[in-house]
């Protein structure tokens, strides 16, 4: 989703202010997930093993361990 840019010379109406609050703490959560995700180096380091879908079970893995830890300890924002 991409935030509603302001028109030149023009302002943004509410809803669209409040579609961009929406969207921005949408991709924060995201953004916070994927670094999580890339905290186990085996993620973002390059794999050159191929083998029976192993990068996929690789990946997998490490997702579930990023949910486990959600789980056991939840992140907490202020809106």
């Amino acid at each position: 989703m991409q935030p509603v840019k302001k028109s030149k010379g023009k302002e943004l109406s509410a809803w669209q202010k409040d579609f961009n609050t929406e969207v921005s703490w949408i991709r924060v959560r995201v953004e916070h997930a994927i670094g999580s995700a890339k905290v186990m180096r085996i993620v973002k380091d390059e794999c050159r093993l191929r083998a029976n879908t192993f990068v996929e079970r690789i990946f997998a893995t490490c997702a579930a361990l990023h949910n486990l830890k959600i789980k056991i300890k939840p992140w907490t924002y202020k809106n």
